[in-house]
Parts: structure tokens; sequence; C-alpha cells
């Protein structure tokens, strides 16, 4: 599958933000804890609740503020995924490599995983085709210690680890926060 890549700043066009909520509620369980059982994508609590939303609304609202990246299939124009970002981010794990790009969500559709969406994204990023106003010297992210996929990915593409909190999200599941100098292209 063939994709196009799309920047945003803002993320105004109907039939897009109800594609990021389709593809949100889809991947939502796939996140540890659940996207609905979050406030923002940036909290600092992560211990996973049984009792929490039964759809990711607050987490919605926070993304589409955000800038983000926007994954097409070239040829039916159908959104397959999309990454945001809080741009200009430092909190105390990044220490180092802040102010950053901090990545707070990548959701690719089922149907379209495996096809190197993901790897696309961070590639975009970092390029020069990303508005010279949202250009960071450093870019940054955190996921579960039990990401494999994820951490495959960010190791492949030069990320360190800048922070692990143990048991963070539960026994056994530590918070990652990692990072990396970026060289625009």
């Amino acid at each position: 599958m063939e994709i196009k890549l799309e920047f945003f700043e803002n993320l105004r066009e109907p039939g897009y933000l109800k594609a990021v909520w389709e593809i949100l509620c889809e991947s939502d369980n796939e996140f540890f804890p659940p996207l609905s059982a979050r406030g923002s994508t940036f909290q600092s609590v992560l211990q996973h609740e049984e009792n929490h939303e039964d759809l990711p609304h607050f987490y919605y609202e926070g993304i589409i503020k955000q800038p983000l990246i926007l994954a097409l299939n070239k040829e039916s124009g159908k959104i397959v995924g999309f990454m945001t970002f809080i741009h200009n981010y430092s909190c105390s794990e990044l220490k180092g490599f802040s102010p950053s790009n901090y990545i707070s969500t990548i959701c690719v559709r089922k149907s379209a995983r495996n096809q190197g969406v993901t790897r696309q994204f961070y590639k975009m990023i970092q390029s020069e085709t990303i508005p010279s106003q949202f250009r960071m010297p450093f870019l940054s992210t955190r996921t579960w210690s039990t990401n494999s996929s994820h951490l495959h990915i960010l190791e492949t593409l030069g990320f360190e680890a800048s922070a692990r909190l143990i048991d963070h999200r539960g026994q056994g599941i530590d918070t990652i926060y990692l990072a990396k100098k970026v060289h625009y292209t």
C-alpha cells in the first residue's frame, strides 16, 4: 500500500476528524492503560484502572488540539493512521532532550499495520517537510516496557532511553521515555 502523509497544525475537516476518532476507538484498548482511561496525552499517573470511559472522549479532545500527521492511502484516499505531537515539550524525564517535539500518539488501522506507516511518520517529523516553526532540536516519546514492536522501531531509528519509571503502569510494566537529536533532511 502506498501512502501519502499530510501535516496539519489544526485539523478541522469533519471527515478527517471522524476518521481520527474511528482509528482512535479501534486502537483504544491496545494501549496500556487504554486511552479511554486517560485524561490527557501527557498525564503523569498511568496506573490501569478498571473503571473508565467506554470510549476515549477526553483523549480525543486532547489530540485534536495538537499538530498531527495523517497517513492517507494513495489509492482510496482514506485515512489509515495518524501521529500527534506536542510542540516545544519539556519534562523532567526528558532532561537533556528538551525542548522537543513529543510524540503523544500514533495509531494505525489494523488493516494497514506492518506496512511501514509508523516508520514513515517518524521519518516525516524529522524532515524539512515539517514547517520550520514546528522543528525542534529533539524528538521524544514514551511507551510501556512490553510494547516491543514500538520499542524495536524506536531503537532502529536511533532513539535512546532518557528515563525508566519502574512499575509505573502496573506491576512489571514500566514507562520508558525515549528521545533523540534531530537532523532535518
